[in-house]
């Protein structure tokens, strides 16, 4: 008896040693927040002030010294997050996760992001003004110092690898990764092409395809014939916090709409949520210079900022950046394809991909006249097996300005100034809105807007690779993108919706339908003066005119008596709104699928249409499809009869009513949207038991829909259960009247370490619509703690 009591207290005193060890190791890879720090490369002591939200304010005596700072902190907080997003961007990904990673990385290693990185990087050493060189070296020093110097995160540990040091391309090759992120978001689903081969034109037109750009400015067909070459973007989402943009809004106001008489400034960056959150805010400070911003991972300047002077937020300008072309390869030479009358020589990039427990894989990257052939990585690009396609892309074809351009922007001293540094951006489209203390507004519409040879030519189709005249000849220079100075109204806003004519022509894009805009305009103009925690409202507006109109319609015109006069009542007596108590949203939003369903997946299929529910294509075609009462949709294909437009509306609400019975109860007042339509931000260590308890952070009930301001997107689907896959990752407003005390919050928290105390300290707040205080005077940060770096 006492041998084996004693064998309890031993295995009792082992597992508390082994526990004691692992917590004190853990505890040893969390960020710190207080203490001196010895580090080289600092040319004087930096104070580091944390508040209470874990926003580091960077206080240095010197540029060098700040940007060295705010990498260091920045890496302790989110260094997990800058080495996948380097890991994808180099297709590097099997190296550490293994051979199922191995289709990743070729379709990275196509899309040429590194290669790209390596040539951007090359010419800004060489043409960037020595100023900006200087604090990019500084950021990527301090990243580079906490590497070496202090325990790395969980996350390494588990995935067993340490990352290299960052240089100046993995700076560019972020920012090329981003641009990429947005021309997925972009990216229309080859399910389109897949109606019009086995259905035809007519099906196109209910879905806004007919026409270029769901426009009445276009009228060339707009199918696309392409299959599979975003196929791997979304999954690749999920293991790098940086995910796509799907949405953004942000307006400014001049100060005759504000009751403080100076400019207000308002953005929300819609994204898909991830956990750590995609922005990081911080605060820099040194003699000439203070910024507080949203910073991007692995990028050393704020994207989206304001100081005591000006400030700016952005929205997605989407317009269109990249093209595909059929070639005609020679038969007697598959490395020749012919352009312009002749034969000309493709060029072939030889590369390695390693691969965690197996043999390295050899892999060959082509590049014509156009660029990189796709079907190595991509299978089935088109429907024609036989059929090679290349991808010209607009960040594959300049040398980008956009540190530059940042740079600039984050430098500026007034507003022509900072008009220089938006005239430098180039790899992506973005809608920058911006208001300074001088009672300036202003919009721009950014980026390199690609000119062809031939106006008429139809940038959503495969083109002629042959015929020269489809070719990109350069891009319009920056006085000729759309843009806005002042205007008498006193008031912009964008929502990536399509901007006005420019010489009378309207830039082919991928823009939203402007039901967001229209509200956002709608509401500004609804009374003469704002406030900016008046304009929180607008920011979390939940309100569709079209979903109440469309109920209506469908209540209408259903023809014959309801199958549940409780239901219809619910639905009679919604107010348009989403919030988490709304009864009569659940019931729309699956009577909506039905309809959709019953409507359209006897030609799609299940697959396609089931693609189909979670794209904006659909979305922003169902006001559309529903008021045509002859649309071909209507029809069940696999039927004699022929069904109409009511039909399908008392089908579909005889399915409605009956699937929310099964889930939600006979008691209607109870079928409350908060129940279905919830967040949860993923963690990519996440998404797998146990770790999901640990690395995730939700879920919770949740505001919004598709289409309205507060844009909380989810994909329409049977089971009546609705996750959120994106939604605003920052809501940002200022009141040029008090630059000090801006109101700001983010989806989870600062720090992605799960250790950290800011790890999810701001998402209960987030998913309730509050916002905490931008804090730029030192005075007014109460109980913060102090990081001290010191030279050694």
């Amino acid at each position: 008896m006492k041998i084996f009591k004693r064998i309890l207290l031993a295995l009792l005193v082992l597992i508390i040693v082994v526990g004691g060890v692992i917590y004190f190791w853990l505890r040893s890879t969390a960020p710190d927040y207080s203490g001196n720090v010895h580090i080289k490369g600092l040319q004087d002591q930096v104070s580091v002030v944390y508040d209470h939200y874990g926003v580091p304010h960077v206080y240095a005596q010197n540029a060098h010294d700040a940007y060295f700072a705010f990498g260091y902190v920045h890496a302790q907080d989110r260094l997990f997050q800058m080495a996948m997003l380097r890991r994808v961007m180099e297709g590097r990904l099997s190296e550490i996760l293994g051979k199922n990673f191995v289709e990743d990385d070729e379709y990275m290693r196509t899309l040429s992001i590194n290669k790209m990185a390596q040539q951007w990087a090359d010419a800004f050493m060489k043409n960037a003004d020595q100023p900006v060189k200087d604090e990019v070296q500084a950021y990527l020093d301090g990243i580079n110092s906490f590497i070496e110097n202090h325990k790395l995160p969980v996350e390494f540990t588990l995935l067993n690898f340490k990352p290299a040091k960052f240089t100046v391309k993995d700076v560019f090759g972020i920012i090329g990764y981003m641009a990429l992120t947005f021309t997925d978001a972009l990216a229309e689903n080859p399910v389109a092409s897949r109606i019009y081969d086995k259905w035809g034109p007519a099906y196109l037109k209910d879905l806004g395809l007919d026409s270029i750009s769901n426009t009445e400015y276009y009228h060339h067909s707009k199918d696309i014939i392409l299959s599979g070459l975003f196929k791997n973007v979304r999954s690749l989402q999920d293991l790098t916090p940086m995910p796509i943009w799907e949405g953004s809004n942000n307006w400014v106001v001049s100060g005759k709409h504000s009751k403080s008489g100076k400019v207000l400034l308002a953005n929300d960056t819609h994204i898909k949520y991830s956990q750590p959150a995609v922005w990081y805010e911080a605060y820099l400070q040194y003699p000439g210079f203070d910024m507080y911003g949203y910073y991007l991972a692995g990028i050393p300047f704020a994207l989206v900022g304001h100081n005591d002077h000006y400030g700016w937020g952005l929205t997605i300008f989407p317009f269109d950046n990249l093209d595909l072309y059929a070639e005609k390869v020679n038969p007697a030479d598959s490395n020749q394809v012919w352009h312009d009358g002749a034969w000309q020589n493709d060029s072939i990039d030889h590369q390695i991909i390693k691969v965690k427990g197996e043999k390295d894989i050899p892999f060959d990257i082509r590049y014509t006249v156009h660029g990189p052939i796709l079907n190595g990585a991509f299978k089935n690009v088109t429907h024609k097996s036989d059929q090679e396609v290349s991808m010209w892309w607009s960040p594959l074809h300049m040398n980008s300005t956009s540190l530059q351009a940042l740079y600039d922007m984050n430098n500026a001293v007034d507003m022509a100034d900072f008009k220089k540094g938006v005239s430098l951006i180039d790899v992506v489209g973005l809608n920058v809105a911006y208001g300074d203390t001088d009672g300036n507004i202003a919009w721009w519409g950014a980026g390199k807007i690609p000119q062809r040879k031939d106006s008429l030519v139809n940038p959503k189709l495969i083109l002629n690779g042959t015929n020269p005249a489809n070719d990109v000849i350069g891009f319009y220079p920056f006085d000729k993108n759309p843009q806005s100075v002042n205007p008498p109204s006193g008031i912009l806003n964008t929502s990536n919706n399509m901007p006005p004519a420019v010489d009378g022509y309207i830039y082919p894009g991928y823009y939203y339908p402007g039901y967001r805009a229209a509200r956002v305009r709608q509401m500004l103009e609804s009374k003469p003066k704002w406030t900016i925690q008046e304009m929180e409202k607008i920011q979390l507006d939940t309100h569709s005119d079209r979903d109440l109109k469309l109920t209506q319609l469908i209540l209408t015109h259903m023809g014959g008596t309801p199958s549940d006069p409780k239901v219809v009542n619910a639905l009679e007596n919604w107010d348009g709104n989403y919030d988490t108590a709304s009864v009569g949203a659940t019931i729309y939003t699956q009577l909506i699928y039905f309809v959709l369903r019953d409507a359209m997946m006897d030609e799609t299929g299940p697959q396609d249409f089931k693609k189909l529910c979670g794209l904006n294509l659909l979305h922003s075609s169902i006001e559309r499809l529903l008021e045509d009462s002859t649309s071909v949709w209507w029809d069940n294909v696999n039927t004699k009869a022929k069904e109409t437009r009511a039909d399908i509306f008392k089908q579909a609400f005889s399915e409605t009513v009956t699937a929310l019975r099964n889930q939600l109860g006979n008691d209607v007042s109870t079928w409350k949207w908060g129940k279905v339509h919830q967040l949860m931000n993923v963690h990519p260590i996440g998404t797998r038991p146990p770790f999901d308890r640990l690395f995730n952070v939700g879920p919770f009930p949740i505001q919004g829909s598709n289409e309205v301001v507060d844009k909380e997107a989810f994909a329409y689907n049977e089971h009546g259960v609705y996750p959120v896959t994106s939604g605003p990752a920052l809501r940002f407003l200022i009141d040029f009247a008090n630059t000090d005390h801006a109101l700001s919050i983010i989806p989870t928290g600062q720090s992605g370490n799960f250790l950290s105390p800011h790890y999810a300290d701001q998402a209960i707040m987030y998913v309730k619509g509050e916002y905490r205080p931008q804090i730029t005077l030192r005075q007014d940060i109460k109980n913060g703690t102090v990081l001290t770096l010191i030279p050694k």
